[in-house]
């Protein structure tokens, strides 16, 4: 069983590359999906064997995406939503 920690970590590593992208202009979903085949995708096929089954692997992947959706939409809101109020 992978383990909460790991997935947090993963996440961090791949919110960066959205931090920085977020700078030279808003995030699409896009920008998420390539932190996550950058980051995210490797590591969690080197966690593969500490999977239970096909379904906590996924569940591990949909939390990943979520967390990094999420995080654009922050990043966009905190970065380009301010002149527009």
């Amino acid at each position: 069983m992978v383990e909460q920690s790991e997935l947090d970590w993963i996440v961090q590593k791949a919110s960066e590359l959205l931090a920085d992208k977020v700078k030279d202009g808003p995030l699409t979903d896009r920008d998420v999906k390539l932190a996550f085949e950058v980051f995210a995708q490797p590591r969690l096929k080197r966690l593969s064997e500490t999977f239970s089954d096909e379904q906590e692997q996924r569940r591990a992947v949909d939390h990943i995406m979520i967390k990094l959706e999420e995080l654009a939409r922050r990043l966009n809101a905190e970065h380009w939503k301010k002149g527009e109020l």
